[in-house]
């Protein structure tokens, strides 16, 4: 469950405080009344009443936007937090009646106020809940438009980022010296190894059309893609495949897995000495872990941890939280969440 701060809201808080003061003090037609001590104490009283009506019923609705944060839960936490609000704002009225009753603070309040208080506590109640969601849904609005925003610069990056393994180079270049080979040397595996790498372009060029794609899906063309990589390093990669089949119809953004098993065999040595080896495996509570054993190539570049940044930036405006890297001195992990199928949280 994602925390939800508090808006910086002081000036609401300060003007709403006011709004609800000017409202008692009306009621009590103070403002026909001569200024005097009683007036004032009777104005005190109210500004405290007012000020812990606001804090209290301001505290429970935070404690509700934690557990309803979203703008498709809106109506939920407004029906839960009104009959709440209202019997904390009965509360808080009768409280402050029995103290002014048992202090003397000015003339006892009868027994019509307190019943007078439940009417007027649902009207308080109502315009506080009514200004604090106005403006949180406001707030809310301009965030998912902004977030969407960005989410749609990234899925821009990310095509473009695609486009670019679609004809990059260096990746054709090694795949047609491979099959070269194949053709001079074994024709069966040459034709295997043509028809994985038409899976493998058709996946990437379809991978624009959809931002989130099923773990099934996904393995298929990881398969597909490994192949290419064991027909070029043999034996000196391995890749171990440990899904449970209920997690198979969870999404995540395409191409996240084809994007993780590049970065290991980007930054490591593979050879007979020194074999990588990459397991791909489901935890608990949707997790899907990526690691391999780490054995960094000398003298390389230091890693720009582009494509790392990319998929952290995707599960994050997603509201799917952050994925999570450890680098061990014999491993590099990286545990990222799958997201349930129609999950209404997504977009919102």
């Amino acid at each position: 469950m994602r925390y939800i701060k508090a808006d910086n809201d002081l000036w609401i808080r300060l003007g709403g405080i006011s709004l609800l003061w000017l409202l008692d003090v009306y009621s009590y037609g103070l403002f026909a009344r001569p200024l005097n001590f009683t007036t004032l104490k009777y104005s005190a009283e109210f500004l405290v009443l007012s000020t812990a009506t606001w804090e209290v019923i301001r505290w429970i609705l935070l404690w509700l936007r934690r557990r309803y944060p979203h703008l498709s839960q809106t109506r939920t936490r407004i029906l839960i937090s009104l009959p709440l609000c209202w019997l904390t704002s009965i509360l808080i009225d009768w409280a402050d009646m029995k103290v002014v009753n048992s202090t003397a603070y000015h003339v006892a309040y009868p027994i019509e106020a307190f019943i007078n208080s439940i009417p007027n506590a649902l009207l308080f109640s109502g315009l506080i809940i009514g200004i604090q969601e106005a403006v949180y849904y406001f707030n809310r609005l301009l965030k998912s438009e902004k977030e969407a925003e960005i989410l749609k610069k990234e899925n821009l990056q990310t095509q473009l980022d695609s486009l670019k393994q679609q004809v990059n180079p260096h990746f054709l270049f090694n795949s047609l010296n491979t099959l070269s080979y194949l053709i001079g040397d074994d024709t069966e595996k040459a034709e295997e190894f043509l028809d994985e790498l038409c899976k493998v372009y058709r996946y990437l060029l379809r991978s624009n059309e959809h931002e989130l794609t099923d773990l099934s899906t996904e393995l298929q063309f990881i398969r597909s893609y490994f192949h290419l990589l064991k027909t070029r390093y043999g034996d000196n990669i391995q890749l171990n495949l440990a899904i449970e089949p209920p997690y198979e119809t969870y999404l995540l953004p395409s191409l996240t897995l084809q994007l993780l098993i590049e970065n290991a065999v980007k930054h490591n040595v593979i050879d007979k000495t020194q074999p990588l080896t990459i397991n791909v495996m489901t935890q608990s509570e949707a997790r899907l872990i990526v690691k391999n054993n780490l054995q960094k190539k000398p003298q390389q570049l230091p890693s720009t941890q582009i494509g790392l940044r990319n998929i952290a930036t995707k599960f994050r405006l997603l509201n799917q939280g952050d994925i999570l890297v450890d680098e061990t001195p014999d491993e590099f992990v990286v545990t990222i969440p799958l997201i349930a199928a129609g999950n209404p949280l997504v977009h919102s």
